[in-house]
């Protein structure tokens, strides 16, 4: 019968509802339909663990605490000695002050000219400590009674030049003009010092006019 055949006309109609079908189907595909997951990477397998450290027993804590305190004694002392020698160092290297006070007096020396710093070298040289103590005395009195006597035979008057061979050992050696003359006390004007210097008139020996054109 005609109705139990399919016409082509039907045909076609299946065929484009089989194609919508398939257009649909890819128009959802690329409007945000997921995508097939890729399939699951296997985990790598886990390490093993590493075994845990043996327990100490009592004896071997004591030890090893034993050891311990024993190297921080070690390193304390040296921390200590090291401490020490650099004490004593620096005491070695300070001068005591009774030495200080040596030196400071020594500053206050005044200089000795080549014949008599020959003969203190001389002297400090082959000379006992006893030796030296009493040529000392010897000389210190020798400049005692030459200023007594230049004190009593000698009479200072204003425009003297004499020079000063005694009192401050700053100004022993140097020469000057008497500025002002008292009885026991005179004031000498000594080139190159702002003040004239305060003596006592036994402190200086008047010098004849040969002695001033040398010294001058």
């Amino acid at each position: 019968m005609a109705n139990d055949k399919l016409t082509d006309t039907n045909v076609s109609a299946i065929d484009k509802a089989i194609a919508a079908a398939q257009a649909r189907k890819a128009m959802k595909a690329t409007n945000g339909e997921k995508p097939a997951k890729a399939p699951k990477e296997p985990k790598p397998a886990k390490e093993p663990k590493a075994p845990k450290a043996p327990k100490f027993t009592d004896e071997e804590k004591a030890a090893k605490l034993a050891a311990r305190d024993a190297e921080r004694a070690a390193k304390k002392a040296l921390r200590d000695e090291a401490r020490a020698a650099k004490i004593a160092e620096r005491e070695a290297n300070r001068t005591p002050a009774h030495m200080k006070k040596v030196a400071k007096a020594a500053e206050k020396l005044g200089i000795l000219t080549d014949s008599a710093s020959l003969l203190f070298n001389e002297a400090t040289a082959n000379l006992t400590a006893a030796d030296l103590a009493v040529l000392a005395l010897h000389l210190q009195h020798f400049n005692r009674v030459k200023a007594t006597e230049r004190a009593a035979g000698q009479k200072l008057t204003a425009g003297m030049n004499v020079e000063i061979v005694a009192g401050d050992p700053r100004f022993i050696g140097k020469t000057g003009t008497v500025a002002k003359a008292q009885r026991i006390r005179c004031y000498v004007t000594v080139e190159g010092l702002a003040k004239p210097v305060y003596l006592f008139t036994s402190d200086v020996a008047v010098l004849a006019s040969a002695d001033v054109a040398q010294t001058g």
